[in-house]
């Protein structure tokens, strides 16, 4: 008795720690999407900006080198919108058929079913981390895009700046 009593109690520390890792998944999904969000809303409040300068720049300066460097570091800012648009995508996260879960296993002990819905909801979470962890990818090289264009952007201002003391 005390061994089953035991196995019990075990499966459903599992089960416990499974739901806890999704939790955990669910929150970072959430922070994810909130700084794809912010990074989104960086680079889109960077595009007028960027062709308002440039506009004004390239009517008192006809330097091709200038025009190329504000045309990339735009081109940068809306690729960089266009990957956090991608990353915004609806996706579907896994989640547990629960009917189809109890038809298959209503008939088998507790200990059972809570150890096997355990293991589900790990499999779950894990293929539902892969999917955020792919995401993150992206937001890395959207960064990257956003950093490159402001660095374009200072080389530009560097540039206007050397034209102008000599």
């Amino acid at each position: 008795m005390g061994s089953s009593a035991e196995a019990l109690e075990k499966a459903r520390f599992f089960y416990e720690f499974a739901l806890k890792s999704g939790e955990y998944v669910q929150k970072a999904n959430e922070r994810l999407g909130e700084k794809v969000r912010w990074f989104t809303t960086s680079a889109s409040t960077l595009v007028p900006i960027v062709v308002g300068v440039g506009y004004y720049v390239l009517k008192q300066n006809t330097n091709h080198w200038i025009f190329l460097l504000f045309f990339l570091s735009l081109a940068s800012l809306v690729s960089a919108i266009i990957v956090g648009m991608i990353i915004q995508r609806p996706t579907r996260l896994l989640v547990l058929d629960t009917q189809t879960f109890m038809g298959k296993f209503s008939k088998k002990s507790q200990t059972f079913i809570i150890n096997k819905s355990a293991a589900t909801w790990s499999e779950i979470f894990t293929l539902n981390r892969e999917t955020i962890n792919s995401k993150e990818n992206y937001l890395y090289a959207m960064i990257g895009l956003i950093c490159f264009s402001v660095l374009l952007l200072v080389v530009v201002f560097l540039m206007l700046g050397t034209t102008i003391w000599n």
